[in-house]
This record gives structure tokens, C-alpha cells and sequence, in this order.
């Protein structure tokens, strides 16, 4: 049998592709420097979704590869991923509509100084076709045109927004718990097949040559020492920080961003949205979702994210008081009456 792969990075990614790879029969070591989903994992915003905004720049791929995972998902892992209907507030028939034919045509939009172009009715209906088409999913409803008085819509603003357009995606509650799942289910195939299963978790990963030692960060001891066939680096936002310390020379591969969200208690939000969410726009014309958000014990809503520079590690990443502050305007911009 071959050497393992070593897999850097015990999050969703790392703990699917070590479930893919055990299912193929070979070895695996996932080795993390912290515990299973503790990265990106467990700080974003838990959307399964294909990426609606993309489709305003032509990267139908994209989409089309994330609809079909959405669907994949929901079908073989209901128990952690389930449908969610969002809601699009509109405030015009015709805006955006020659921006965004710009961008899908790879044109550089026209600047419109001191002025945001709102996407209208028709730009967010044809993008929904577009999306539904993309998905071919029969089993989540395709998306609607609502007044935005209708009774079965979330109620936004009536004096800002005179329509509501709904969507289907998918939403995993507890991705921690589904990359624990992955990973207890790669290594119960691979001792299926006597293949090599191991994870490590506050360990360290060092290479020299082409022998990679690993380290228990708690005090400092090489537990063992292997050569793997392969190594992947599946540490998300650290991807680079992974490489440089394995003295591996790349040019730069993640792009400098953060995204920030919060989490609010707010219980006359959580009995507005009843267990769905809204995609609107913030002032500056950004996407922003209002989800709702299972806790343990308890139903929040998430809102977010923020698109931010940012070049130092990402565990020190936090959200500044400047990104909370638009982050709440555009809560209130849809709900001014919730205050």
C-alpha cells in the first residue's frame, strides 16, 4: 500500500477530502494545529449556496459546480443541511440592469458618482431564472415576485421597497458536526479496508526534504515522523501561512479579505424572519444576508459580511466598530420599524 496523504487542515474541506480519499483506499493523516472545524469552518456563515452575484459576471461554472454540490447535500446529508428561503427587497423596476449586463459582458461598469444603482425588479428576476435554470433541482420551489404587502413574505420597509422577490438555497446549521461526521465515517471505511486513518488535532506539521515531522504543540514532542505521498494543504484561510512555514515558495494565493458578521438575540427580527432570511443590499450597494441562526439552545439571527482588506493571520481577525455600524444600518435600512 502506498504512504498516506498527509491532509494539513481538519476542517470541511480537509475532512471531505480525507472521506474521498479513504473511500478510494487509501491511507490518510489529517494533522491540525487546533481542533476539527475551528477555522473558517466554524466562523462562517453557514450558507450552502451557488453564489448568486457571480452570475453578473459570467462565471457560470462557478455557479453551475456550487447549485449542483447544494443539491448533492441536501440529498445525502439532510440531517445537517436543509432548505432555506430567502427573501431579495426591491426597490425599483429597471435598476442595475445595464450594470450588470456590463459586468456579464466584462465591460467596466460606469462610475455614478455619489449615486447606487439598486438592483431592480428585472435584474433580480432574470437572475433568478438564471439560477433556478443553473440548479435544476426539482425538489426546492423556484423563486417568486411578491408585492411587498403580500402576506407570505418577509415584511421589509413598504415606503423603501414596493417588491419582494423569493429564492431557494440551503443553509448547515452545524458545520462542526458534519465535519466530525466526514471524518468518523472516513474512518470507518479505511478500517473497512485496513488502510491507514489518522487525526491529529493541536499538532504540528514540519517538512525537510521530503519527511514530514509531526509535533504536539502541548509539549513540544515528535510523535512521528512520515513520508507522505501527497500533501495537501487544506488550511483554508492560512493557506499561505501553511506554506511559508513549510518553507514551500508560492506566490500569493488567498486575496487579503475578511469578512465580518454578528449575531443578535433580537427577538422581534427572529419572529419577523420565522426561520428565513433576507439578501438585500447595504447603502453602498453590497450584498448582506439576514439569517436566521440555530445556537445550541437557542434561535439568533446572523447578519453579514463585510468585505474588508486584511494581510495579517486571520486568527487575529476581528470585526471593528466601523463594519458592526454598517452592518446594523443595513439591518435597520430594511427594518427601520424593529429599530
Amino acid at each position: 500500500m502506498p504512504n498516506p496523504v498527509l491532509i494539513l487542515g481538519a476542517g470541511i474541506n480537509g475532512a471531505a477530502l480525507a472521506r474521498e480519499l479513504a473511500l478510494n483506499g487509501l491511507g490518510v493523516v489529517v494533522v491540525d494545529v487546533r481542533d476539527l472545524a475551528a477555522g473558517a469552518t466554524s466562523y462562517s456563515s453557514r450558507l450552502i449556496h451557488g453564489g448568486l452575484r457571480y452570475l453578473e459576471y459570467g462565471d457560470f461554472a462557478l455557479v453551475r459546480e456550487s447549485l449542483g454540490e447544494r443539491t448533492r447535500l441536501l440529498r445525502l446529508a439532510p440531517q445537517f443541511v436543509h432548505p432555506l428561503r430567502l427573501f431579495i427587497p426591491v426597490q425599483n423596476r429597471f435598476g442595475g440592469l445595464m450594470s450588470a449586463a456590463r459586468r456579464f459582458l466584462g465591460l467596466k461598469d460606469r462610475p455614478h458618482p455619489g449615486r447606487v444603482l439598486h438592483r431592480g425588479l428585472w435584474t433580480v428576476r432574470f437572475g433568478l431564472w438564471l439560477y433556478d435554470n443553473y440548479a435544476r433541482d426539482p425538489t426546492l420551489p423556484k423563486h417568486q415576485s411578491h408585492r411587498a404587502t403580500d402576506a407570505d413574505v418577509v415584511h421589509v420597509d413598504p415606503a423603501a421597497y414596493r417588491w419582494v422577490c423569493s429564492f431557494s438555497d440551503a443553509q448547515v446549521v452545524f458545520p462542526e458536526r458534519f465535519t466530525l461526521a466526514l471524518l468518523d465515517d472516513a474512518r470507518q471505511v479505511a478500517a473497512a479496508q485496513g488502510a491507514e486513518f489518522r487525526v491529529l488535532t493541536y499538532h504540528e506539521a514540519t517538512l525537510s526534504g521530503s519527511t514530514v515531522s509531526i509535533r504536539r504543540l502541548a509539549d513540544g514532542q515528535v510523535v512521528d515522523q512520515l513520508q507522505p505521498s501527497v500533501i495537501v494543504n487544506a488550511t483554508g484561510a492560512w493557506v499561505d501561512h501553511t506554506l511559508q512555514a513549510l518553507g514551500v515558495p508560492s506566490k500569493r494565493l488567498m486575496g487579503g479579505t475578511k469578512g465580518s458578521h454578528f449575531i443578535t438575540s433580537n427577538p422581534r427580527l427572529q419572529e419577523r424572519l420565522a426561520g428565513r432570511a433576507v439578501y438585500t443590499e447595504a447603502g453602498d450597494g453590497r450584498p448582506i444576508f439576514i439569517l436566521s441562526f440555530q445556537l445550541p439552545f437557542t434561535t439568533a439571527t446572523l447578519v453579514g459580511t463585510t468585505d474588508e482588506p486584511f494581510q495579517a493571520d486571520p486568527s487575529t481577525a476581528v470585526a471593528t466598530e466601523g463594519e458592526l455600524e454598517y452592518l446594523v444600518a443595513a439591518v435597520n435600512e430594511v427594518f427601520p420599524d424593529l429599530k
